[in-house]
């Protein structure tokens, strides 16, 4: 039987070595524009907002302590149980997820997710780490073995009708074992298999640590490829409440995709009015969708001229009628323009939003709503 330990001893001090390729001719390869724009590619299809694609690879760091594994266990749920939202952001669709531990015992995972869940949740998919220390063997992302026994995983949930459009490594610094943090070319291998996932169609998102300078810790090749990296910075910790781990300022280092409009704000961990553990974000009036504001305005004054609902909102008085319109086709409101009236996810969303000045609906009113996407 191979000796585990031994062998990452081995890695660790040789390093990785890159296999030598056979040639290959790179001219079939080759396109000019006019190929290229004539070529059959579907549009991207983002899974959170227009800054998360279905196939793209982030990473999520911050210190030790900050939120990390409760900001990405929270991002797990909703798209799980396929809420309308997270952190503000639209969520396009419910997908199954693959949550893959680095650190946590089984206790812990199961009262975070038991406390952030609304009920049991058949497509969140957790491999815990407890498991496979237990086992002698904890897994170790740098080995081309490992590797392929994550892909392995992947097409099991797969043909079981469980694809897991989300994949969550939490995090770099447990789950790589056997190599130095710091060496970029060390890096590259992993790199190039996440890369691959993402190719293959999977939004992945990697947890790491920030380092001593507040950037993101170790290699930084590991930011090259990446469509995303979010930070998250430590709160004043004395007016933190009960959940004083997962209060933080969140903001974007890197974002390939369409930047939102609120990309920088505080966020905190609190039970909602069930007494189920929600993230709650605090962001300015400037910095938030035009036509949110507009809702919030219907919900609290009720229907107004255009120009009374342009002065009072201080918007152009032309864009409201196109304000007016995108909120009917998002179903956030329903009725004529001219009397129009907030539905239930709309007030979803205001709730999402504002939960100081709004309730939350009934789930009932959700699951009812003829018109529910979910």
């Amino acid at each position: 039987m191979m000796d585990y330990r031994a062998e990452l001893d081995k890695t660790a001090t040789e390093g990785v070595r890159a296999p030598q390729q056979p040639y290959r001719s790179l001219i079939p390869f080759i396109l000019t524009q006019e190929e290229l724009s004539k070529q059959d590619i579907p549009p991207r299809d983002y899974l959170l907002s227009e800054w998360m694609p279905k196939d793209s690879f982030g990473m999520v760091y911050a210190p030790r302590g900050v939120g990390k594994s409760w900001f990405c266990m929270a991002l797990a749920v909703a798209v799980s149980e396929g809420k309308n939202r997270f952190l503000g952001w639209d969520l396009h669709d419910q997908h199954d997820v693959l949550y893959v531990d680095g650190e946590m015992a089984r206790v812990e995972l199961r009262e975070r997710f038991n406390n952030l869940c609304t009920t049991q949740n058949p497509r969140l998919h957790i491999l815990p780490s407890e498991l496979l220390y237990r086992d002698g063997r904890p897994l170790s992302l740098d080995f081309e073995e490992e590797q392929r026994a994550v892909d392995d995983a992947l097409l099991h949930l797969e043909e079981k009708g469980c694809r897991a459009q989300l994949v969550i490594f939490d995090n770099l610094s447990t789950l790589r074992r056997s190599i130095s943090e710091n060496d970029n070319d060390a890096a590259k291998q992993l790199i190039d298999w996440f890369v691959n996932l993402r190719h293959r169609g999977y939004t992945v998102l990697v947890v790491h640590h920030a380092g001593k300078s507040g950037q993101q810790r170790g290699a930084s090749i590991l930011e090259v490829p990446m469509d995303f990296v979010i930070k998250l910075s430590q709160k004043d910790r004395a007016n933190s409440g009960k959940f004083q781990e997962a209060r933080f300022d969140l903001s974007f280092d890197k974002i390939r995709g369409k930047r939102p409009l609120n990309d920088e704000f505080s966020v905190s961990l609190r039970p909602n009015d069930q007494g189920t553990l929600s993230l709650y974000f605090d962001v300015t009036e400037s910095n938030i969708e035009p036509r949110y504001r507009v809702l919030k305005y219907l919900a609290q004054k009720g229907r107004e001229t255009y120009r009374v609902i342009g002065r009072d909102l201080e918007m152009a008085t032309g864009s409201i009628g196109g304000h007016l319109s995108k909120l009917l086709s998002e179903e956030l409101i329903e009725g004529a323009r001219q009397s129009p009236t907030v539905t239930a996810f709309g007030r979803s969303l205001l709730y999402d939003y504002w939960p100081d000045e709004f309730t939350e609906p009934n789930e009932l009113d959700l699951v009812q709503n003829d018109n529910c996407p979910f």
